[in-house]
């Protein structure tokens, strides 16, 4: 395997909800930041532990691995981040009781990135909380997704950039992006990443080569325009 090189960008770019060494290759070839794995049982990407891990050995070293959860317990969190080596866990819906105590946060021993669904100004609210001192440490990134992770469903970009008024760490934008939209989706919401699951696939559900090219495509020219301008 070799190491990582030159995939430093303003935006980062995850490719979400990798089932197969194959796919995960594609990503990879495409010029993917990180991916991401489904361990949420109620997804039809859902991996297990042993998916993911394969998935992991098969990426270049450096390239970050993400685990993506729902309603998960803490024993399952330390489960999946040790057996698979994930380098962070992105956490949907409710959260383990006293996840961010430092003792929970040793066991864990990964970074937690938080998605919130997104369903209109009001829905922002949310980042208060995470914004508050007792937390500054405990969230490396938040998502804002759409009203139905994984759906494909999108929310209004430019309220990114409300949310920034409210939370001053990284914020990703998720939610019924595709090669055809994203490059409007930044200029909108100036994230600092965006995220893809549903929007790359092929009919039967996996990563389509040519939606994957072209959405890395299309965030990457939007990236350095942005840089630009």
């Amino acid at each position: 395997m070799s190491r990582v090189a030159g995939r430093s960008s303003v935006i980062s770019i995850k490719l979400c909800g990798v089932r197969t060494v194959s796919d995960a290759l594609l990503c990879v070839t495409a010029g993917a930041d990180k991916l991401g794995v489904v361990f949420a049982k109620s997804s039809k990407r859902c991996v297990s532990i042993e998916q993911a891990r394969a998935i992991h050995e098969s990426l270049p070293v450096g390239l970050p691995l993400i685990g993506v959860f729902q309603d998960a317990s803490l024993d399952e969190l330390e489960a999946a981040a040790r057996g698979a080596r994930l380098s962070a866990v992105q956490l949907h819906g409710v959260l383990p009781p006293d996840l961010f105590s430092a003792e929970n946060r040793a066991r864990l021993a990964v970074p937690i990135h938080r998605a919130l669904q997104i369903t209109g100004p009001e829905s922002l609210a949310q980042l208060d909380v995470l914004a508050a001192p007792e937390l500054a440490d405990g969230v490396a990134r938040v998502l804002l997704d759409g009203p139905r992770g994984g759906s494909g469903a999108a929310f209004p970009w430019h309220l990114v950039g409300e949310a920034r008024a409210r939370y001053a760490g990284k914020l990703d934008l998720a939610g019924g992006l595709n090669p055809g939209n994203v490059a409007q989706a930044i200029r909108a919401g100036l994230p600092d990443g965006v995220d893809v699951s549903s929007g790359i696939e092929g009919p039967d559900g996996f990563k389509d080569r040519a939606k994957v090219r072209a959405f890395v495509r299309a965030a990457r020219a939007a990236a350095v325009e942005l840089t630009r301008g």
